[in-house]
Parts: C-alpha cells; structure tokens; sequence
C-alpha cells in the first residue's frame, strides 16, 4: 500500500440544531468528535486527519485532539442543506491534500466505531477491486411501505420466514466511507464507480441524530470500551 495515502477526513458543522454544539457535546468523558480523531489516530493506515469545519470551536477541540485543522470551510458549506461531496471537493482542493490518494470520510457521529473497523474497512478495500466502500450493519426486519390502495410489502412476498433465516438486507450506517480521489474528482460522488461494502454490528453503528441517540451511545460506549470485539 506504499503507492496510497489514506487521508481520514471528519466533517463537523457548527449549526446543529437538534442538539446544541452536538459535535463536541461530552461523550464519556470526551468531546464527541474526539472519538472520531482517535478512531483514525489508532488505524496505521491513515496518514493524516483533517477535520473540515466552519467552527473556530470545534477547530480548536479538534486541534487539541490531534487533528489537522488546515481552513475553516465558508459558511455555505456548512448548512443544514448542504451535502457532503462538496465538502470533499473542498478538501480535495486544499494544498494540503496533494498527496492523498483515498480519503476515508468519518462523520463524528459515529463514537463507537473503531480504529480497528477503520483499519478493516481500509483492508476490505485494498482486497477487492472497487473504488469506493460504504459501512453498513446486517438488517433482517421485514418492511412495508403505506400506499393509498392500502400497505404493500418492500422486501418478501409471501415467503416469510423467521427473522433469522431471511437473507439479510444492508443498512448504511454512516461510519466509515472510502473513496478513491480520482474517481471521485472525476464524479463527484462518494460512491463512485464499483462500491464495496464493511458490515459492522449494530451496536457499533449508532449515528448520533437526536437526544436518545446521544444517550444511547452515552450508554453503550461504556460498555464495549475495552472489548476486543468484531463481531
């Protein structure tokens, strides 16, 4: 992998509005974002961790914490409407990304993934053929949808069998994306060209939106910190 630089790249607005300065709100003790920093610092694939941001706040708890805070992102990437790509994009066009050939893009969200899923993911990647991977968790439910003509299954029809035996489906979970730069200038998509997936558990793919997330991870990081878990 001599020929690759994976630059970890954590987008962090300031405006959250569900819950107040939501990325550096307290997690165990730390701000949330830190989890994310320190995910990446343990994975000795990353060569570098940005933090993209349109906060001086959360630019200095992310410099405390070891990241690269290189610019401060304009205001107009930073709305409640904005998408991430053009976060990437700008990223991408900083001098400071030169060098990077992938960049896997960790949403702060995300406390309970692990450098060693980041350091999984990284390997997924390198050993398939694809040029970009989304994290997603197994799901087994079965699903309807609501019509005018009544309900209407998604995703069986008359087969149902136990939860268990149902082949599963795949829900992106936010975590952990990589993307291979020059496909993604080329695109401008995330998910560019061939995608791969990493399936993380469920517990570990909690996406902090709204205050029970937030006190569910407050719950669950306590209890698989210090656990050699991959399953």
């Amino acid at each position: 992998m001599s020929d690759r630089t994976y630059a970890a790249l954590i987008p962090a607005r300031g405006g959250s509005k569900g819950i107040k300065k939501k990325n550096i709100v307290d997690v165990a003790g730390k701000p949330l974002i830190a989890h994310s920093i320190e995910a990446a610092q343990q994975s000795d694939t990353i060569d570098d961790v940005v933090v993209s941001t349109d906060s001086q706040e959360i630019a200095d708890v992310a410099a405390e914490w070891g990241a690269s805070v290189p610019y401060l992102r304009p205001d107009k990437l930073a709305t409640d409407e904005a998408p991430t790509e053009p976060v990437i994009t700008h990223a991408l066009e900083h001098e400071s990304a030169d060098e990077w050939t992938h960049v896997v893009l960790l949403q702060p969200t995300s406390p309970l993934r692990t450098g060693n899923d980041i350091e999984n993911a990284i390997a997924t990647f390198e050993q398939s053929s694809g040029t970009s991977l989304v994290s997603v968790f197994e799901d087994h439910s079965y699903r309807w949808e609501e019509t005018s003509n009544g309900a209407i299954r998604k995703n069986y029809q008359g087969d149902r069998k136990r939860r268990q035996d149902k082949s599963p489906e795949y829900v992106e979970n936010g975590a952990i994306y990589i993307t291979k730069c020059s496909e993604f200038l080329k695109t401008g998509d995330i998910q560019a060209g061939k995608t791969i997936l990493y399936t993380m558990p469920q517990k570990r793919s909690v996406d902090v939106d709204t205050h029970f997330d937030l006190w569910l991870v407050r719950k669950l990081i306590h209890r698989l910190n210090g656990q050699n878990d991959t399953g």
